[in-house]
């Protein structure tokens, strides 16, 4: 990790992926715009650093031929390499299913306590079928209860932009954010909705990542984040009481297919 002095955003750390979740041992993506691409760069990267890692999804995904697959309803067996857990297929998208949150649950805690053998978990805890901004129905995300940190992906793409009905999964659900442009007051309005501020949550640590496969001048990210900084510092004693914070949250931006993020802490 490296420490990075911006005019725009004082002390801010740059690093990779893996470094953003704090390398903490279970990590649940969900939202949108690139959840996928997290999984699985993530998943690599901690395999090259020679860990152990399972990735998986508790809801379906398509078939992932960069990992080895396992089809069970059992956890994949302690061995080097990264595994993709599933359960089963989906006959009419060929799509694979993966384990119940409750199963992925149990794996985790049933894992060898000693060091050697202890496993890396990367988990898809959302679906959003391609688009942008995830919306969600009562019963989503699927988060394992044993997540340690839990980072909600947003296309940063969509910054500034005016949000239309065809870049969000579930638009009945935010109908406030149609029509509004895309900056950090219409952003907040979606983080404080969203399972990062849901107390059933508040006990893992946090990551807003805006994701980009574009390349992105560093000083834009930075302005970008010290605009969402600066909002929060405006409505955060009046709109969010301490008990429905989260334990610790992150705001990150950048490109997570390539490893380079930069982001601070808000607490």
């Amino acid at each position: 990790m490296t420490f990075v002095t911006s005019s725009n955003i004082g002390s801010a750390i740059s690093g990779t992926l893996w470094d953003m979740t704090q390398r903490l041992r279970v990590t649940t993506f969900i939202g949108a715009g690139g959840k996928t691409t997290c999984l699985r760069s993530l998943t690599h990267e901690i395999r090259a650093a020679g860990q152990q890692v399972v990735a998986t999804t508790t809801t379906k995904v398509f078939p992932e031929d960069s990992m080895i697959p396992w089809r069970n309803y059992d956890s994949p067996p302690h061995q080097k390499g990264a595994w993709f857990w599933y359960a089963s297929v989906e006959g009419e998208s060929g799509k694979w299913i993966g384990p119940s949150v409750i199963a992925v649950d149990e794996a985790i805690l049933a894992q060898p306590l000693d060091e050697a053998s202890l496993r890396n978990w990367v988990i898809e805890g959302d679906g959003a079928r391609g688009l942008k901004l995830k919306c969600w129905e009562f019963y989503e995300p699927q988060i394992p209860r044993n997540t340690e940190c839990a980072v909600l992906v947003v296309d940063r793409n969509l910054w500034g932009k005016v949000l239309q009905v065809e870049d969000i999964h579930r638009p009945h659900a935010c109908r406030d954010l149609l029509g509004q442009v895309l900056k950090a007051e219409s952003a907040w309005s979606y983080f404080l909705k969203s399972p990062v501020f849901d107390p059933q949550y508040a006990n893992m640590c946090w990551v807003i990542l805006l994701n980009s496969v574009n390349p992105v001048n560093p000083v834009y990210t930075a302005g970008l984040l010290n605009d969402l900084r600066d909002r929060w510092s405006e409505i955060q004693p009046s709109l969010v009481a301490a008990e429905k914070r989260p334990r610790h949250l992150r705001l990150a931006a950048g490109d997570a297919k390539e490893g380079d993020l930069l982001w601070f802490d808000l607490w």
